[in-house]
């Protein structure tokens, strides 16, 4: 008798590790064994069923020719990315031993470990730290995303979640500011409809008319880094009028009376001058918040990546206190990062292992850290980052990669610009491949799940990883005995936003966890008892209430007379900071230029040409239109170098930080262009 073929179809729930607000609830389909889609969740609170273009297909990248299944040693030049396979016997072998002689001669301060978030997965984000620790390694501060952004919310509202994002169903004016969130945040676009439904308006700020603005009831085009500068003039315009609820700041601010006599003794010069916009129109849109009480305010990170970009979200929640907007009544909000669990890092970093203080290296001087260092790096790994394209000024990234005296591990996925640069290469498992916990911050939800495939090829996860390479160097401290449970167990013992009835339940999917820190109905002075304090204290030379500052680079009269463009360099709708650069072969992307500047060049629609400065040159595609302004070219996305002769657009950017936080400063880079 002839057996009938069987296809098993399941149906697994994961979630999208990538580093975005919105941290989606996922459905994927196997059919005997392989991925064959992925869609929302539609039982997520947050995705809905609805799941971004760039998500839908990243089951092709698990199976994909370009996947690395196995470990790999150099055997060409570095940059060229030519490898031969070994075994991960010897891979881990090669590994310790290289370690061990770079610690036993030079110093665990010469093993450079760079990580991010490529995988936001708990356990798999911080899989490393505690080998470091015990290493006694260099250790990275991890500023690349939203160090100026946290530390300019914290100065003012400290551990504060931001609003639940479907306040701003019931709101009037939703104000997208610095953020597109058509591509950055698509699953908020959700709460802006239903509330455009019913009759409210979406006001969008930014220094270009991106994709959000082009459907916005309202787009008003601020000066990059100008943002501070607006929101402090639109405090000055309704203080001026006596449009402000002076019991409302007394009861849930404090210290108002600081920033209220710094606005009066600043001239409108200065807002206008900084913002790039009249006085009048900065009072205009004072008017409108004011008009609106049920406003929600969406921040956007990117806003914070220059030298003011930590006051410029200090404004932000000045503003927003201000209006009332932290009062808790319906529609009414502000949003950065919703802070909706927190748990003890040191349950998955193990500060305790480490024997004495080490050396910190901000991820934006990674430039600096690989070539002029006083006590070289002698040992550089990555794993769930590209360095080569996301770090700043890459030109000397990649001068430091090439040293022939740097031995280089990267555990990854696919071929990227830095794994070119590998000495050992090891086959990295994706998020469809792993156990892990993950919590969104664009919203509160948590999950805990499962592997929905088994690996492929010889991938390893990060835990599994470093719990391997720890026994082959013969490590016993408890961290390195822990299982995958173990560590989760540990870890969400520690979490705060649980609700009481949560049991975590060993190597089974949580279901979708809401944070009990979900504020609803209640200001931030009921729910936290926390007054939002218009002066802060911070560190030495930072002013206490926020205030206009001028840029750094984009002012500099030196720079400016060399390189007559501002350039930033926003997200790309078909990437994900450098994620899935490898379905884009040999494109380098687009660059926005204004019709004006583009006849003063001679540059036409669709012409290649050439950004350059003292760092570097990047190429794009001309894209003459005037959704930029005059002075200012948008280089959207991080597409990858495609060879060892490649430069990407971070080739561009400096290595300065932002006024707080020690972040980069990606948005404020002086260029100039020629047609190639």
């Amino acid at each position: 008798m002839q057996s009938e073929n069987v296809n098993m179809v399941e149906l697994k729930k994961t979630v999208c590790p990538l580093d975005c607000p919105d941290s989606c609830g996922m459905v994927a389909k196997v059919e005997n064994g392989v991925i064959t889609s992925l869609n929302g969740d539609p039982d997520h609170p947050y995705t809905n069923g609805f799941l971004c273009r760039k998500m839908r297909s990243y089951h092709q990248r698990v199976y994909s020719e370009d996947r690395i299944l196995y470990p790999q040693v150099r055997v060409g030049k570095k940059g060229q990315g030519k490898f031969a396979r070994i075994s991960w016997d010897e891979a881990l072998k090669l590994l310790a031993d290289k370690l061990s002689h770079v610690r036993d001669t030079y110093g665990g301060e010469a093993i450079l470990p760079y990580q991010y978030a490529g995988n936001m997965g708990h356990l798999n984000c911080n899989a490393g730290h505690a080998l470091y620790h015990k290493l006694g390694t260099s250790r990275i501060i991890e500023t690349i995303c939203s160090a100026a952004a946290g530390a300019g919310w914290s100065m003012h509202l400290d551990k504060v979640p931001g609003s639940p994002p479907e306040v701003a169903e019931d709101s009037k004016l939703i104000v997208a500011w610095g953020i597109n969130v058509k591509v950055t945040n698509v699953h908020f676009w959700q709460y802006i409809s239903k509330a455009r439904a019913n009759g409210a308006k979406l006001l969008v700020i930014d220094p270009y008319r991106n994709e959000t603005a082009q459907s916005a009831d309202e787009y008003l085009q601020v000066l990059p880094g100008g943002d501070g500068a607006l929101a402090l003039g639109a405090i000055k315009s309704l203080l001026e009028r006596d449009l402000l609820d002076q019991q409302m700041i007394d009861e849930q601010t404090t210290d108002f009376e600081q920033l209220a006599a710094y606005l009066q003794a600043t001239p409108w010069q200065e807002f206008c001058e900084q913002s790039g916009l009249p006085q009048q129109e900065i009072e205009r849109i004072a008017t409108l918040l004011q008009d609106n009480p049920a406003t929600f305010i969406r921040i956007g990170i990117g806003l914070s990546r220059n030298s003011r970009g930590g006051m410029s979200v200090r404004a932000i929640t000045a503003l927003a206190a201000a209006l009332g907007l932290l009062s808790g009544q319906p529609g009414q909000g502000l949003l950065y990062s919703s802070k909706a669990f927190s748990g003890d890092s040191a349950r998955v970093r193990f500060p305790e292992l480490l024997e004495k203080p080490t050396r910190f290296i901000n991820m934006a001087h990674l430039g600096h850290a690989l070539t002029t260092l006083k006590d070289p790096i002698r040992l550089f790994m990555v794993y769930s980052c590209n360095p080569l394209s996301v770090a700043p000024d890459g030109s000397t990234v990649r001068q430091g990669l090439l040293r022939e005296d740097l031995f280089t591990v990267v555990h990854e996925q696919v071929m990227t610009p830095t794994a070119r640069y590998a000495d050992l290469l090891l086959p990295a498992t994706t998020f469809l491949e792993n156990r892990d916990l993950y919590t969104g911050y664009g919203h509160f939800q948590l999950g805990v799940v499962n592997p929905v495939v088994p690996a492929l090829g010889e991938a390893k996860s990060n835990f599994q990883l470093f719990q391997e390479l720890a026994q082959k160097l013969r490590f016993t401290d408890e961290p390195f005995l822990q299982s995958e449970e173990d560590r989760l167990a540990s870890y969400i013992a520690t979490i705060e936003g649980l609700p009481a009835d949560f049991s975590y339940q060993r190597e089974k999917f949580s279901g979708w966890i809401t944070s009990t820190r979900r504020r609803l109905g209640q200001s931030v002075k009921e729910c936290w008892n926390y007054s939002y304090k218009f002066a802060a204290a911070g560190e030495p030379g930072i002013p206490s209430i926020p205030c206009v500052l001028k840029a750094a680079e984009f002012a500099d009269k030196d720079l400016c007379s060399r390189f007559p463009f501002a350039l930033i360099t926003p997200p790309h709708m078909d990437l994900l900071n450098s994620t899935f650069g490898e379905r884009y072969p040999g494109k380098n992307g687009e660059v926005l230029i204004h019709p004006e500047d583009a006849a003063e060049y001679d540059i036409k629609e669709g012409d290649c040409v050439r950004l350059s400065n003292f760092r570097g040159k990047a190429e794009r595609v001309a894209v003459v239109t005037d959704a930029t302004q005059r002075g200012l070219l948008v280089a959207p996305g991080i597409f990858w170098q495609t060879d060892s002769s490649g430069t990407g657009i971070n080739d561009l950017t400096s290595q300065k930080v932002t006024d707080i936080g020690e972040g980069p400063t990606f948005h404020e880079s002086r260029v100039q262009i020629e047609i190639m």
